[in-house]
């Protein structure tokens, strides 16, 4: 499936040019007087913190505001990647704080769909080429640009979501699938005592070295020691993962049933993932908050057209399960 197998702004520090009123150097036009403007370490200050906007304004005068303000967020990662949700589209790119107060983004790639009239899209999109510093205050963001010196105020953003106590922060309905699945899967491995031993896995590299030369695919006989070494410790991990999901596939199937779709890395137990999540989800071990995303993650699960499916009461289907892939024949084996 498409989960782990198978995640807007001003109010200026440097600019001067941006700050309105020459008394009071900390107040930014169309902010209260009162308080102190801080400039956090960028590590601290942004990374991991989703935000959603309050607001932009332009040196005209004029104000924008969202009439929903979680339809427009945007959220950094700790790669250095940004999330941003512009209404009906969804866009990333990167970011980088070079220093405390300092802050630019690099090209936003974004969706195109046509947004509902009166939308704030393209104004907000066209402020991120533009960012050159932010500033903190009152738990607001504010980030100021260059050009026309427009403020683009934000707000702390609530978690997208809550798993076994954890928030998760994201405008990436995928991202989010991700997170949820990993921590309930987590849990729900460690619970049924699933392992994965040296002896399964020494089993599944032959298995998939036998498969590769009756392939003739004998490229690693040319690899250095060193990149060999590689190669070999990648394919143990991928073995571990690989056998780490059928082996909870294989008991989430056996104690919820239902039907199961053909995926790239082996069967998987659809009708058993969703009855898992329902009943998870009835006992409060995760809510999505936002409900687009809770849409889009329920979707997968719900959806029939987006699978296909093994046939129902089919000897394939019996034996999804019965035999690990790293214990059946290969070709040429």
């Amino acid at each position: 499936m498409r989960i782990a197998t198978l995640s807007l702004l001003a109010l200026l520090v440097v600019l001067p040019a941006l700050v309105v009123g020459g008394a009071n150097p900390d107040r930014v036009d169309g902010q209260p007087e009162g308080g102190q403007m801080t400039q956090p370490d960028a590590t601290q200050a942004l990374v991991g913190r989703s935000w959603r906007l309050v607001q932009i304004m332009s040196m005209d005068d004029k104000t924008y505001a969202p009439e929903d303000r979680s339809h427009y967020t945007l959220t950094f990662t700790a790669d250095g990647g940004v999330q941003i949700r512009a209404d009906c589209n969804r866009g990333t790119g990167l970011w980088e704080s070079s220093a405390p107060g300092k802050l630019t983004f690099g090209q936003i790639a974004a969706t195109q769909a046509q947004c509902p009239p009166g939308s704030l899209h393209d104004r907000y999109l066209a402020q991120f080429p533009w960012v050159r510093s932010y500033v903190m205050r009152g738990g607001n963001l504010f980030v100021a640009t260059m050009a026309d010196g427009s403020i683009v105020e934000f707000e702390p953003a609530p978690p997208a979501a809550t798993v076994l106590g954890d928030e998760i922060r994201t405008a990436d309905p995928d991202e989010l699938q991700r997170a949820v699945l990993t921590r309930l899967f987590d849990r729900y491995v460690e619970q049924q005592g699933i392992k994965v031993t040296d002896a399964e896995i020494d089993a599944y590299v032959d298995s998939m070295r036998r498969g590769m030369r009756a392939r003739g695919l004998t490229a690693e006989d040319d690899l250095a020691p060193d990149e060999a070494a590689q190669a070999a410790q990648m394919r143990r991990d991928m073995g571990r993962a690989v056998m780490r999901q059928w082996k909870l596939n294989k008991a989430l199937y056996a104690q919820y049933g239902g039907r199961i779709i053909f995926q790239q890395l082996g069967p998987e137990p659809l009708d058993a993932y969703r009855r898992y999540l329902e009943e998870r989800h009835a006992a409060g071990d995760f809510e999505i908050h936002d409900q687009a995303m809770a849409d889009a993650f329920w979707r997968y699960f719900t959806d029939d057209s987006l699978h296909s499916f093994y046939e129902s009461g089919s000897e394939a289907e019996a034996q999804a399960f019965a035999v690990p892939p790293w214990e059946r024949t290969q070709p040429g084996s």
